[in-house]
């Protein structure tokens, strides 16, 4: 895909004189960056043809102009480089490197692809694949996207989110229509008070001499009974109602809450790479809770008080439709007050939803991270961290309520302005004899339980607003599409026999640099390769491709001569081992984590795989022995003995495919022998990668792969790579046994 952007009439013109009619030569990148030439903020262009690259500013309203040419005859690569809050673009030419053009973070993922386009052309190869990195901007009003989410609050289809919401009920329609019913039947029995109270006023209390005081005894007693029992009839529907209602929306959450975990468990790791994990937490109890509140107390609040405006609206029109009328006079003037305050309000709610997420992350991170707090003694640091964030929250919640306290009681002073005009109009009729004492009484008494609910319902929008937008963020998760996934031709394999192959392999976490290029490599079934360079070079990035956390951005690995995309992610993992330097424990028993990967062992099992790991006599010290807890990430252990635990949890999985990172690093002599000897009965058999923090554990492996830069620098036998002089590896061996010399000191 062409890697270009629509450029203004006046580069166009300037790019045009300076091709020199050499038109037809086909444009291979036009983008746009955001730092002008003189390092602020502003706009450039970079071209880039089959013949050069340019860079063309702006003037104003003037010609642009063409401020740096390159032949790419002259150039032999390019590059980007990461710099605080941006990067630059950079071209090599000999020895000597020129400055492109600057750029901030949000372009950074387009400059990388155009350093790519460069490189290519330089080299004379074909033209890279483009995946365009879209800027974080919504799509329909161009308004910035929240960090942790592609919802744009301002442009959700709230009708659409809300059928989505409620569809998920028609599993339960029967009881959905049973709430629907008694809302009815609510509404309907929480009108005839008014109308009793009607018949009480008339002919009880002004029944007149004519009529016998007994019998006025008589039907007052009767319109009480009556009362009380549309009370009592009331009272009941409604507790009907709240607990259908609170099975319904506690099963549409349940529902909802398990979707999201499940569809978390799906999504590859570049999915979290970008997110915090407080953020996504957020997602599952927060915004999953947000929705409860709603389908428990909003729904039913708007639906129950739209009914029973209606149904008030209706009756008070049939006594009198004039003085209903009059009554309504101040709707009007509350619905534009109300629309006009939700503007100015929306923006404090939408800020205080933004502070309340990131203060979840934060809290998310101190409490993962506690030890290191404590450690370092940090813990006024981070209650002062989180005091500021605490009181940004406060600040922001404070401003909302002040505002809905300042608004609300203003707005509920119109609305029962209209009591004023039953009692002043209503009165005159009453003196007049146009309407009854009851009449006026049933007015006043309905609007009692009309103002109510319509003061309540101009909070609407707040409702709906956070419970749809809660909606959609959880809509957001379900909806993510895994960018590792099974594919519609994916093919079982049942037995991996260890066959590994890279094929021209790149790699970018973040598009913006590669941490992996042109990798090739073939490792037959059981062979044992060791992963060796300096941080970063990129074997960790080989491991988690190995294990596809990752798919590659260019090339193919395949397993067994089946590319890895067309192998069942279950297949494929089911048979895969790893055991990483920091191994997790989850809380629970010892024997709960060496069993992890296979749940239905039996306690002999899990003890083979144990003493397989050396991990049994130490576990047998413990009082409670493999039923002991481990603890919070296994906190009650050592490290080498959650290492040991960690390489058992393998065998038990019995993998075919084994990777070891750093499985011995940041241990004692004494443990590492015990863990070397366990790695040593586990490798048996598998193809095994591994990554060794002391080189001289990797003397058993078949090859060595000495990894430079995202590239293979060396590769060959201990033995082999030794006998180099000169060669990397040969490097890094000697700078760490002088490491270890003056350690020994």
């Amino acid at each position: 895909m062409p890697l270009i952007e629509t450029l203004p009439d006046a580069v166009e013109s300037a790019l045009k004189s300076a091709r020199n009619g050499h038109d037809e030569e086909p444009i291979h990148a036009a983008v746009r960056t955001d730092i002008g030439s003189d390092g602020r903020l502003g706009e450039r262009w970079v071209v880039v043809d089959g013949q050069s690259v340019r860079v063309l500013s702006p003037n104003g309203g003037g010609p642009a102009y063409v401020d740096l040419h390159l032949p790419l005859s002259e150039l032999n690569g390019s590059q980007t480089e990461n710099l605080v809050g941006g990067g630059v673009l950079i071209a090599r030419q000999g020895s000597a490197l020129h400055e492109v053009a600057r750029f901030t973070s949000a372009r950074a993922g387009r400059m990388a692809s155009v350093a790519r386009v460069i490189d290519a052309l330089a080299h004379g190869k074909d033209l890279p694949t483009i995946d365009e990195d879209e800027e974080r901007l919504c799509k329909n009003c161009g308004r910035p996207l929240p960090k942790d989410s592609d919802v744009c609050r301002y442009c959700i289809n709230k009708s659409a989110t809300l059928r989505r919401l409620l569809s998920y009920a028609f599993p339960y329609r029967w009881q959905a229509v049973a709430l629907v019913v008694l809302m009815f039947l609510g509404t309907a029995t929480g009108l005839v008070p008014g109308l009793i109270i009607k018949q009480m006023t008339d002919n009880v209390f002004l029944a007149g001499p004519t009529v016998p005081l007994g019998q006025r005894y008589t039907w007052l007693g009767g319109w009480i009974a009556a009362l009380i029992g549309a009370q009592l009839v009331g009272t009941v529907i409604t507790v009907i109602r709240g607990r259908l209602s609170a099975y319904l929306s506690g099963v549409i959450t349940l529902t909802l809450r398990e979707q999201v975990f499940g569809q978390l468990q799906k999504l590859g790791l570049s999915y979290y790479d970008k997110r915090q994990s407080g953020a996504l937490m957020a997602r599952v109890t927060h915004d999953v809770g947000e929705l409860n509140n709603f389908l428990v107390d909003g729904l039913q609040f708007i639906v129950v008080n739209g009914l029973t405006m209606i149904g008030i609206l209706v009756v008070l029109l049939t006594q009198d439709w004039r003085l209903t009328l009059y009554v309504l006079i101040p709707v009007p003037a509350v619905i534009f007050f109300t629309h006009f305050t939700w503007k100015f309000v929306w923006q404090r709610l939408e800020r205080m939803w933004q502070i309340r997420s990131s203060m979840h992350a934060v809290l998310n991170s101190v409490l993962n991270g506690v030890r290191v707090v404590k450690a370092f003694a940090q813990e006024g640091r981070e209650v002062d961290a989180f005091h500021r964030r605490s009181f940004a929250m406060f600040d922001s919640q404070v401003r909302v309520e002040q505002t809905f306290s300042t608004v609300f009681p203003f707005l509920g002073f119109v609305m029962t302005s209209g009591s004023f005009v039953v009692y002043a109009l209503g009165g005159r009729q009453v003196i007049a004899g146009a309407i009854t004492f009851g009449t006026l009484n049933l007015f006043l008494y309905y609007l009692g339980q009309l103002y109510g609910p319509l003061h309540g319902m101009t909070r609407i929008a707040d409702w709906l607003s956070r419970a749809l937008t809660a909606a959609e963020r959880v809509f957001e998760v379900i909806d993510t599409e895994p960018d590792v996934k099974d594919n519609e031709d994916s093919v079982p394999m049942e037995r991996i026999e260890g066959a590994v192959r890279f094929e021209n392999v790149a790699f970018s976490y973040d598009k913006a640099r590669r941490v992996l290029e042109e990798f090739n490599l073939d490792v037959k079934p059981g062979e044992m390769i060791g992963l060796v360079g300096h941080s970063g070079a990129g074997k960790s990035t080989i491991i988690n491709l190995i294990a596809r956390f990752y798919d590659p951005t260019e090339g193919r690995i395949l397993i067994d001569g089946v590319e890895m995309r067309k192998i069942r992610v279950t297949d494929l993992r089911r048979q895969l081992g790893i055991v990483l330097q920091e191994p997790f424990l989850f809380p629970g028993t010892i024997a709960e984590n060496i069993a992890y990967a296979n749940p239905g062992a039996t306690p002999e099992e899990i003890m083979r795989a144990a003493k397989a790991a050396n991990a049994h006599d130490f576990i047998m010290r413990f009082p409670d022995g493999y039923d002991s807890q481990v603890g919070e990430r296994g906190t009650r252990l050592s490290g080498g003995e959650r290492q040991r635990i960690s390489i058992a949890r393998a065998i038990l999985h019995n993998p075919r495919i084994l990777i070891l990172d750093e499985a011995t690093a940041s241990v004692d002599t004494e443990t590492e022998k015990q863990i070397q000897e366990a790695i040593q009965r586990l490798i048996r058999g598998r193809t095994t990668f591994a990554i060794a923090h002391r080189l001289s554990t990797l003397r058993n492996a078949d090859r060595l792969v000495v990894m430079d830069k995202g590239k293979i620098a060396e590769m060959g036998t201990h033995e082999e790579l030794m006998a180099k002089e000169d060669g990397t590896f040969r490097k890094l061996v000697d700078m760490q046994t002088e490491i270890n010399k003056l350690r020994a000191y």
